[in-house]
Parts: C-alpha cells; structure tokens; sequence
C-alpha cells in the first residue's frame, strides 16, 4: 500500500476508475485536432492524465496533461469526478493557457457538457465546488455552480454515484 502512495504522489497514471471516468469524458478528443505519431500512426488529440500528490480536491491543466490530486481521486463521487475532469479537458480544447473568472466559467460550461455526454449527471457532480474556493482568477462557489446548472443534462443515469468514497487508508 506504501508503495502504491508513493507512486500516487510521484505523479503516475489516474487510478483504473477514474482513468476510465475520464477517457469517457474526453471522448473524441479535442475537436478539429489531430495526432501523428512517430511510428506514422494519425489520431484525435487527447490528454494525458496522471496524479500528483496532495490530500485536498484540486486538478491542474497545463499543454493537455491533466494532473489530478490524490485528494480528487479518493474524495470525489464519479460525478464529480466526471464535472473536474471535464472542466480539465475543457481548458485543453479550448486552449486555455491564462487563468481568469472568464475561462474558468467557459472551462465550467463545456465541461459539464462532455460530462452530461459522458452519461454523467454534472447536476449531482456540481457539489465538487464544496471542495474548492475562490480566487483573483477562479469566480465563487455559487457562480460556478451557476454556470454548470444553467447547462443542463436531461440524460438517464444508470452509472450514477453519489455516495462520498471512503478517504484511502494511509
């Protein structure tokens, strides 16, 4: 179990649930992208994805690697973790670099709708932002939350989770 922590913190591949949660997510890869391989192969642009360490709710973006923390993958239902990875891959397709309220509610909106497509509620996943606070350049609980609700998501939800994780034994 050490060791499982430790490779967690040195920043190595999401969890099997939440990797899948998130390649479901991202789906097609960032619209109107393509990928060449060095071996000549041709696909969709898509993140990476991988944990760094930190016992607290948070997600980072940067070039299209997508780092979450330890703390989002134990803590978070996998509606909340489909809204965060989404709000993630929505900075990367909408090539954010730059953190203002501005982006952040666009990275908001588009995200809730790759997760909604997904075949996850960001209804019930908006209670991530219970987790997270404000700042000069992220805009407050409420608006966010706002800006997710205001998106809509009619769609069944038979893989739907929303009981808390039990935080992963030290």
């Amino acid at each position: 179990m050490v060791i499982g922590l430790l490779a967690l913190a040195a920043g190595l591949a999401l969890p099997p649930q939440e990797l899948e949660i998130a390649d479901k997510v991202a789906g097609q890869g960032k619209p109107e992208c393509t990928s060449y391989g060095t071996d000549g192969s041709v696909g969709p642009c898509l993140p990476w994805f991988r944990v760094g360490a930190g016992v607290h709710v948070n997600a980072r973006s940067l070039g299209g690697k997508i780092t979450f923390t330890q703390g989002a993958t134990a803590q978070l239902t996998r509606d909340e973790f489909a809204l965060l990875a989404g709000h993630e891959i929505a900075h990367f397709y909408l090539n954010h670099g730059a953190s203002n309220p501005a982006v952040e509610l666009a990275a908001d909106r588009l995200g809730a709708r790759l997760a909604c497509a997904a075949g996850y509620d960001p209804v019930a996943g908006a209670s991530l932002f219970q987790f997270l606070s404000a700042g000069s350049d992220h805009p407050h609980r409420a608006e966010r939350r706002a800006a997710v609700l205001a998106v809509g998501c009619d769609r069944a939800r038979s893989s739907r989770q929303t009981t808390r994780r039990s935080p992963a034994p030290a």
